[in-house]
């Protein structure tokens, strides 16, 4: 029951946080003169948002049965563009990027999909939505995780791409998961605290 109620804890905790971020009113303003200042941004930091999207990361892997998992990848973290380079050329307005890849027991490759599927399950319950989008490959579906406060396109939300990723003779497989953080208001892709935090 300990157990239990922790990670019950820990749940509710990153629902909180995630719903947070989605529902913060936007004042975040970009440079003067610039065209992403025509978009409305959550008054955070890019640090401020670092540690949500890790945790929102980290809720997603433990979703995945730890009997099926063989062992849980370097994750990747960093800050990334939201906008074209011709829309923000200055990198000003960025989000960050929180990725891992989970890979499976090999007797369990044949079941990623299912278990993908699982692990959406378990956040739809909760009041997200999924959208189903182009994985990794043309020919593969990843999902999109959006908190149900606003549309699965806002910047303002935290956001998670899931993937099952199987070889072709189905013997190895991995879930990618990928947690977006919203898209913040920075002094641009070359200023300190973009290249302290590192950028993707």
């Amino acid at each position: 029951m300990g157990v239990a109620k922790k990670h019950m804890r820990i749940v509710a905790t990153t629902f909180a946080v995630a719903l947070a971020l989605g529902t913060l009113t936007a004042c975040g303003e970009a440079s003067p003169g610039s065209d992403a200042g025509n978009g409305e941004y959550p008054d955070l930091s890019l640090a401020e948002s670092k540690a949500p999207a890790q945790l929102l990361r980290n809720t997603a892997v433990t979703r995945i049965p730890a009997d099926v998992v063989l062992n849980v990848g370097t994750d990747t973290d960093g800050s990334v563009a939201c906008l074209s380079e011709s829309e923000d050329p200055e990198g000003t307005i960025r989000r960050w990027d929180s990725s891992v890849d989970v890979n499976l027991k090999l007797v369990e490759a044949k079941n990623a999909d299912a278990i993908v599927d699982e692990v959406i399950k378990s956040f739809t319950e909760g009041g997200w939505m999924s959208q189903a989008i182009t994985g990794s490959k043309a020919d593969n579906q990843a999902h999109l995780l959006t908190n149900g406060t606003s549309s699965a396109a806002s910047v303002s939300t935290s956001q998670l791409r899931i993937e099952a990723v199987i070889s072709g003779d189905k013997t190895t497989a991995y879930v990618h998961i990928d947690s977006l953080g919203p898209c913040v208001v920075t002094e641009g892709a070359d200023s300190a605290e973009v290249k302290d935090l590192g950028k993707l």
